[in-house]
């Protein structure tokens, strides 16, 4: 409707200016002279001849530059300033309003500015004191025009109006023309439905957050932003819905710029289906809300709780659900439900010792994210002790008998021991569950980390009750426990087969751990379990040799000769991320794909497997000339840990495609399927 509205007055004024051209001898004009000034000249003109004895009159500020010059915006960017106009000396004019047509995003001199190129025209809207007096304009512009170096111009105008019912002038199509082209203000004209705007002082920088919801789609829109302080031209980060009619895009800004709590600001939307203006005053929130998650605190509570409940089903959990199953089919069924009361409370203690952890990080300013923990070395030493021992013990290689005195005591009986093996069982289930990531569980994530402490205590406490929700949905319902097979023969089969399990997850871990140390790590530590084994089967020295065993573990990391000293990974066709500039393929309207991934990253691994290394996907980038960009996070990095901060992703995998059309980046899920990498590629294009 918007569009047709501006197209029927658009025909009506080229109908009109055809009309004088065909039927009139005389052209009507009425302009000031040029001013010419070095690359660039400035004039005045005037839609109609005379001012119809109306209380405004409309005219144009008009300037042609040189091919290849520039000139500015309101709010230019670096390297530049806009047009400073001064109009006091002008006669029977109250009030002065100018529009600012949608400006280009260029750079000068290296630096990124929004302006104009080639010639453009300044609508400007007098309001007159006296209808029946002529109206003097003399109006003053100081402004700045740019190429290889920057020119400053100044320029004297003078333009008289007389009362009167006037002509229209041939300067009329090109000022209604730019009117035309005006992004609209009035949100019921627009597409848009609704748009906010949230600004939040996170320290070291302001954050501008906007949200935009709309009828059509978002097409690699521009996001301009205007200020009282002349902020600098900065990249957002849009975020999409699927049905890209949702946009959320972030703006950060150094915090010195900023010298009041409340600013105006003014946000111009612009891209195929836009061209919208919103204006407001903004408050700067303090840090303690960080970013404003859009739904209500109760949404994230439920995305925390089945994002919990998800991370039974990821591998990561696997070994540790197969020591579960095996202690309760050594268990009496009376037992079971008091084994899974205590499995739960291990879980849920967990995620509070996490959300303490983190948080004691938080506060000392030290960058968090899911799954952090599987990047020291010493973290995975300490699992991979956890897992060896009970695969051993689960094989039945050794069974380590506390001395008589010790269980004989209150501290080690019968019903102490059984809480502290089930309490453990779901403990560690926790941490072996930390490297998996999905999309519930990103949601989750990103909410704590970037929210108050109290909500991010909720959440994880949400997420240990959605871990622990199997267990008990059994202790609830304990009739359910008669659905578990008998115990008998099978049982014994059962159990090597998840020990099984065990050991794969060891290899894991120690392939992990061969992005630390080498393969003398691996010879020492099966050397110090085989001397652990017999120790144990001799019943010689097992108690001091156990200890000793704990000791060198954490000691030997620290010797040279185990150390691994360099690293040539072999990526094949991937670009190594860290040596690659994006934003320079992105100019060169390169259509990039960047997959951020680490060994301990298991969610990674299987996007790897059954997405991103099948035959029609590998086609699909070849096919497409995609470039295939990998960031390993493996082992910590500042500059892959600031690239996903800055779209608000505390954890991995993340996979994005980025193209001239998405030059933000066009975020996929957590968990990639073929679909979704095929459908990117024909958006992106």
């Amino acid at each position: 409707m918007d569009k047709i509205i501006k197209t029927i007055k658009y025909l009506i004024i080229s109908i009109i200016f055809s009309s004088v051209s065909i039927y009139s001898n005389t052209i009507y004009a009425l302009s000031s002279e040029w001013v010419v000034n070095d690359k660039s000249k400035v004039r005045l003109v005037s839609s109609k001849t005379n001012s119809d004895f109306a209380d405004s009159i409309l005219i144009g500020l008009e300037y042609q530059l040189e091919p290849g010059w520039k000139t500015y915006w309101k709010s230019p960017g670096g390297g530049g300033f806009p047009q400073e106009i001064v109009w006091n000396k002008s006669e029977n004019i109250k009030k002065f309003e100018i529009d600012w047509p949608t400006p280009k995003k260029f750079k000068i001199l290296g630096l990124s500015s929004l302006g104009y190129e080639d010639s453009v025209i300044f609508p400007i809207e007098l309001k007159l004191i006296d209808i029946n007096k002529t109206t003097l304009i003399k109006l003053n512009t100081n402004y700045l025009v740019c190429k290889n170096i920057c020119i400053p111009g100044n320029a004297n105008l003078t333009l008289e109006v007389p009362p009167g019912i006037g002509k229209y002038t041939n300067f009329l199509y090109e000022i209604e023309k730019t009117k035309s082209s005006l992004p609209f203000t009035d949100l019921e004209l627009s597409p848009i439905n609704k748009i906010d705007v949230t600004a939040i002082n996170n320290t070291k920088s302001i954050e501008i957050y906007i949200n935009a919801d709309s009828k059509k789609s978002f097409i690699n829109p521009d996001i301009f932003i205007h200020t009282p302080y002349g902020l600098p031209v900065s990249e957002p980060i849009n975020e999409f819905s699927l049905n890209l009619k949702k946009i959320s895009s972030k703006f950060n800004f150094n915090t010195k710029l900023f010298n009041e709590k409340i600013f105006p600001i003014e946000i111009l939307i612009n891209d195929k289906n836009h061209n919208y203006k919103f204006i407001k005053n903004v408050k700067i929130n303090d840090s303690v809300s960080k970013v404003i998650i859009k739904d209500p605190i109760l949404y994230i509570l439920i995305i925390s709780v089945l994002g919990g409940l998800i991370l039974n089903l990821m591998p990561c959990v696997f070994p540790v659900l197969s020591i579960k199953l095996m202690s309760v089919m050594n268990n009496k069924s009376e037992k079971i439900r008091l084994s899974f009361i205590y499995t739960s409370i291990g879980i849920i203690f967990s995620f509070l010792l996490l959300a303490i952890f983190f948080l004691t990080l938080k506060q000392l300013n030290f960058s968090v994210a899911w799954g952090m923990q599987f990047q020291e070395p010493y973290f995975l030493i300490f699992i991979l002790l956890v897992l060896s021992i009970f695969s051993l013990n689960t094989l039945g290689l050794f069974q380590i008998d506390l001395p008589l005195s010790i269980r004989s005591s209150n501290i080690f009986n019968e019903r102490n021991s059984f809480f502290a093996k089930n309490f453990f069982n779901g403990f560690f289930a926790t941490l072996l569950a930390t490297p998996c990531s999905a999309p519930f569980i990103g949601t989750a994530i990103t909410a704590a980390f970037t929210q108050s402490s109290l909500t991010l205590f909720l959440i994880f406490i949400s997420m240990g009750l959605g871990m622990s929700m199997p267990y008990l949905i059994v202790v609830l319902f304990p009739k359910l426990v008669f659905l578990l097979p008998r115990s008998g023969k099978w049982t014994i089969y059962t159990k090597y087969f998840l020990s099984i399990l065990l050991i794969g997850t060891i290899i894991w871990i120690f392939n992990i751990l061969l992005n630390f140390y080498n393969f003398y790590f691996v010879l020492i530590f099966i050397l110090i379990v085989v001397l652990f084994i017999i120790s144990i089967r001799i019943n010689l020295l097992k108690y001091t040799i156990s200890i000793l065993s704990l000791i060198i573990m954490f000691l030997i990391p620290s010797f040279d000769l185990i150390k691994v000293n360099n690293t040539n990974d072999d990526n094949g066709n991937w670009l190594n991320f860290l040596e690659t500039d994006i934003t320079e393929l992105i100019e060169n309207d390169k259509l990039v794909f960047i997959d951020i991934t680490a060994d301990w990253c298991a969610t990674c691994q299987f996007n790897k497997i059954n997405v991103l290394q099948t035959k029609i996907i590998k086609e699909a980038f070849d096919k497409n000339e995609i470039i295939l960009v990998r960031a390993d996070w493996t082992k910590p990095s500042k500059e892959i840990d600031n690239y996903l901060k800055k779209y608000n992703k505390f954890g991995i995998p993340f996979n994005a495609f980025f193209s001239s059309k998405y030059r933000n980046g066009l975020i996929l899920s957590e968990i990639l399927s073929k679909k979704q990498i095929l459908n990117s590629i024909d958006k992106i294009k």
